[in-house]
């Protein structure tokens, strides 16, 4: 039911409130917000949910929750370039496993949209 609605809550999502002079849209888009509202509130943990129940609008949720999370993509991205200059091939361990290892560092450099030119 969840990636049935999505395609129509994206577009909610991407428009602003209708004015109070257009009841009709302003109705539906007000119902797709609340739909919104309790699929991210029902889909995240207490901890996040405690933090953003008061949020009127699924757009201010998603605009909190980006800020929240903006800092643990910065560590990430730092951890996974750190990672990568510092490991060493271990002594009698196969150059194979060795260069597995970086590419699991270099995959997760570019997840996070990490610069590696």
């Amino acid at each position: 039911m969840i990636i049935l609605s999505y395609k129509k809550l994206k577009t909610f999502l991407d428009n602003k409130c209708p004015l109070a002079t257009q009841v009709e849209p302003r109705k539906c888009w007000e119902e797709s917000n609340e739909i919104a509202c309790c699929y991210m509130l029902a889909s995240m943990t207490n901890t996040f949910y405690k933090q953003l129940e008061s949020c009127k609008t699924a757009k201010v949720i998603l605009d909190k929750l980006e800020d929240m999370l903006r800092c643990q993509v910065v560590l990430a991205k730092r951890l996974a370039i750190t990672s990568l200059m510092n490991d060493q091939q271990k002594p009698g361990t196969p150059i194979k496993d060795h260069m597995i290892t970086l590419m699991g560092y270099f995959s997760k450099a570019a997840n996070n949209e990490a610069n590696l030119d």
